[in-house]
């Protein structure tokens, strides 16, 4: 039975926020002393853990984990304080310490020990309180009369086939915190970000930590601009556990604060990379634009770049005044109300983290502060926007933003894509010292509020420290190449999906790393493939790629592949994530214990029904619905809404590889160049089909032969008189008007020189059916 001392440790540890996840089993814990050791023990039906603390080095090297009596892991070696003595910076096991041994004595629920470090005559003293809660051990430390610089949390030794877990958007700034997996246990080593003063956290990138064996990295202190720090205070939380989310941190997430704007839900992301500074820039994004809605897309959510701001590669914030070689104010109210037009939705960017030299409102004292007490550069000329002040100032230049460039929504940029501690300001005027939690909870508020009044949407990155708080993120996932990541979307799609609007997973180029061929850059890329698949899986609103890179056929495919889908899961909880091994279907913990998530082909089930399947591996899976089997290659799905309203793929048959999705809306195949006839159409190419009444829009892409299309699919029950075809070109105004070439039932396109679009319709004569 859990002696009295540590429940009321437990307790105690709890009445604040803590990234201690709630247990899923019972556990008892107790403290003994074992010569000079003391013994931390968690007894569970799963596992007996004991945590051990050897006070020798005064270091976290003085830490061991052991596991159902297994040979002990040494979870934190070379870890612990890192000091600023002596003039210089002195890592956590360096032999430059003397480490003077104080005391260390058992006071109910917790163990404390003292140590006093010493280099060149200057001391440093340090409280280290360990207990247990659960399946943690936990480590408070405070201290270090300001010469503590930081802490590391080290790294694993002697643990038995180690691998290492990166969870895709819980991120520490561009690096990912991991989880130990080793003999069927899960081992996590955090600081908790509730406790913590540190300035910063940070972990590592993936190359050290598979070498290295390192979960994460720690924090640092930083000094105000007198060259003072805050006095250490940090929680460090060790867990070992059989199931993987007692291992994970848990988080508090708030209540969403964004202001729900049906404009902008349900969406598909269109953003622009770059605006070319010519007096034809708008013009030529028009014209892309209206291309897409005459082929049929709709609800487009077009994101600008800060070039609406400058002509060239000046920083802009804090600006009304468009970009004068563009246009100016006019010519982009004027693009604005021409999308508007269109159908569809318009953001601009703007960010209040930095302001540019050249502002007419800059002055030395609007900028955050170093150490040094010189303003913080961000860029050339750009300075770091002092938080306080920027979270005053951004709600009036928000409203002027939007009441000059009607009906376009606020794009927040950068703060929710970089760590909060890019914000970090050492300005002593300000704050007695630069701390974490100040940087997080000016940037939250300034978010927060703004989301209050506007409707916004920003970039993300970071956004799970902000999820909720604006209506929507660009989800860029960090990494070097995030596409290499395991593809585990429960984190995503349990905490995040549902709070806001997620898009995408940054542009296909990012997730890709910026590594993807020009000449992959196509409709049938599989590169292409896979980020819709991926999409799909984390359950995103799908962001097109790039039509200057990409090309239409590209963007059309993203669009109808994923635009019925996502109408139906973006709202939706999700009821059941699995992980496909050997033809079952496990849990995530299951999954990480054998590896089967290594395989990259998971099933997600939506409250609503909506189900998705999703093969992000190396290898083909077979999976089977509704007695039809389909062939999922590497990077592919397979969708389907509630009572098969909506079914999207890409499958390999026996002729080749099929992209396929159909609605009530709209029907879209693309054959992969392979001769194929499904359902309604007979083509070698790809085609959108839209079906009115009595008219029928197809949309050919990329064929070689003729496409045909049987009308008696979509008009049933009907005899057909002779049909008129209409072809539309880009440069004309008014269709070229044909006799349809029938046989039967059935309209073979003709190859018409610049038709993008064929309309199938009833004679002129026939003003109503049956007339």
């Amino acid at each position: 039975m859990e002696n009295q001392s540590s429940n009321t440790e437990a307790e105690s540890t709890q009445q604040t926020p803590s990234i201690i996840a709630p247990l899923k089993e019972e556990a008892e814990t107790s403290i003994r002393k074992e010569g000079i050791s003391y013994i931390f023990e968690s007894r569970s039906v799963s596992a007996v853990i004991n945590f051990v603390y050897t006070p020798i080095d005064g270091t976290f090297s003085d830490i061991e984990l052991e596991i159902n009596n297994t040979p002990p892991i040494k979870p934190a070696e070379e870890g612990g304080m890192v000091v600023e003595m002596g003039g210089r910076m002195i890592a956590a096991d360096s032999e430059e310490v003397e480490r003077h041994f104080i005391s260390c004595e058992q006071l109910e629920n917790c163990v404390e020990a003292r140590w006093q470090w010493v280099v060149d005559e200057e001391i440093a003293n340090f409280l280290y309180r360990f207990s247990i809660s659960g399946k943690s051990l936990i480590v408070e430390v405070e201290g270090g009369n300001g010469k503590a610089a930081g802490v590391s949390l080290g790294r694993i030794i002697d643990a038995l086939n180690p691998k290492l877990i990166a969870v895709p958007y819980f991120n520490f700034g561009e690096h990912y915190p991991r989880l130990l997996c080793t003999a069927g246990t899960f081992v996590s080593s955090f600081l908790d970000w509730n406790v913590s003063q540190a300035t910063t956290l940070y972990s590592v990138d993936e190359e050290t930590a598979l070498r290295d064996t390192r979960l994460n990295g720690g924090c640092t202190y930083e000094k105000n601009s007198n060259g003072q720090r805050a006095g250490l205070v940090e929680r460090f939380v060790l867990t070992a556990s059989t199931e993987f989310a007692e291992a994970f941190p848990h988080i508090d997430f708030p209540k969403p604060a964004a202001q729900a704007d049906p404009s902008i839900a349900h969406k598909a992301w269109y953003s622009i990379s770059h605006i070319e500074a010519s007096e034809e820039s708008y013009v030529e994004i028009y014209e892309n634009l209206r291309v897409l809605k005459q082929m049929g897309l709709e609800d487009i959510l077009v994101n600008h770049p800060d070039d609406t701001w400058h002509d060239g590669g000046e920083s802009k914030t804090f600006t009304l005044t468009a970009a004068p070689i563009k246009g100016g104010d006019d010519a982009l109210s004027e693009y604005i109300d021409a999308v508007d037009d269109l159908g569809f939705h318009t953001t601009l960017q703007t960010n209040f983290r930095e302001i540019s030299g050249e502002h007419p409102d800059w002055a030395p004292e609007c900028g955050a502060k170093s150490l040094t007490g010189e303003p913080v550069l961000t860029a050339p000329n750009a300075y770091l926007y002092k938080p306080s002040l920027a979270k005053e100032k951004s709600q009036d230049h928000l409203s002027q933003l939007v009441e000059k460039y009607q009906p376009s929504t606020p794009y927040i940029s950068t703060h929710a894509s970089v760590a909060p501690w890019d914000f970090t300001d050492c300005d002593v005027q300000t704050a007695p010292f630069p701390t974490l939690s100040s940087s997080l909870r000016l940037q939250r508020e300034l978010l927060g509020e703004l989301a209050e009044r506007f409707p916004c949407i920003g970039d993300g990155g970071n956004h799970w420290q902000y999820a909720g708080l604006l209506q929507g993120f660009s989800a860029r996932m960090v990494g070097a190449n995030p596409s290499q990541l395991p593809p585990l979307v429960d984190f995503d799609l349990q905490n995040l999906h549902g709070q806001h609007i997620n898009a995408g997973l940054g542009t296909i180029d990012q997730y890709f790393g910026l590594s993807i061929p020009t000449e992959e850059k196509h409709s049938r890329s599989n590169y292409l493939s896979r980020y819709i698949a991926a999409t799909a899986a984390f359950g995103h609103a799908v962001m097109l790629p790039d039509i200057t890179d990409w090309g239409f056929a590209s963007t059309v495919k993203s669009f109808f592949m994923l635009k019925g889908l996502q109408e139906q899961y973006l709202d939706a909880k999700v009821e059941r994530i699995r992980y496909h091994q050997n033809g079952n279907l496990t849990t995530l913990n299951d999954a990480l214990h054998s590896g089967a998530f290594e395989l990259g082909q998971l099933r997600i089930d939506y409250e609503n029904k909506t189900k998705i399947y999703a093969n992000l591996g190396n290898s083909v899976w077979s999976i089977e619905e509704e007695d039809t089997t389909y062939e999922l290659p590497a990077g592919s799905f397979w969708g389907q809404t509630a009572d098969g309203a909506l079914l999207a793929y890409s499958s390999q048959t026996e002729t080749g590889r099929l992209d396929f999705a159909q609605c009530s809306e709209y029907l879209f195949i693309d054959a992969h160049g392979t001769e194929t006839h499904h359902g309604p159409i007979s083509l070698d190419g790809a085609a959108l089909v839209k079906e009115r009444k009595w008219e029928i829009d197809v949309v050919p892409m990329d064929c070689k032969i003729p496409t045909i299309i049987d009308v008696a699919h979509f008009w049933p029950d009907r005899k057909l008189p002779p049909l008129r075809l209409l072809a539309f070109k880009m440069d004309e105004e008014s269709p070229d008007i044909y006799k349809a070439d029938m046989q039967g039932d059935k309209v073979i396109l003709p190859n018409i020189d610049g038709a993008y679009m064929y309309r199938i319709t009833l004679p002129e004569w026939m003003v109503e059916p049956g007339h």
